[in-house]
């Protein structure tokens, strides 16, 4: 199972990617929305995709608005207003989490998706 981590925080990636592998997911990361939609465009979708909201380039909300994939997207962001999380939802994520966050929290929102590394 492939997992594309999308965030401009390199120590955010990092935190995202050691709790994806330690789950037995295969992670690739992107910088941006623009990145990852390059990343999917030349490797096809991955099984999930976490994604930033406040990124350079492409945010994450502009991400959901013109991606068409299949794979489920989970919103990890420090984004906390209620508008934010319904217009995430809305515009097709599965799920919204916010940072500081546990990595419990994120790999339970994994296993709800029935998602398995």
């Amino acid at each position: 199972m492939k997992v594309l981590n999308v965030d401009d925080s390199v120590t955010m990636r990092k935190i995202v990617t050691l709790a994806m592998q330690a789950r037995g997911f295969t992670v690739e990361e992107a910088g941006n929305g623009q990145e990852a939609l390059d990343q999917i465009k030349e490797s096809g979708d991955p099984d999930l995709i976490v994604l930033d909201i406040n990124m350079p380039v492409m945010t994450g909300m502009q991400f959901l608005e013109v991606y068409r994939g299949s794979a489920p997207i989970v919103v990890l962001t420090t984004q906390f207003e209620e508008d934010v999380r319904k217009k995430a939802l809305l515009q097709g994520a599965k799920a919204f989490l916010t940072k500081p966050f546990k990595k419990e929290d994120l790999l339970a929102v994994v296993d709800d998706l029935g998602l398995a590394g």
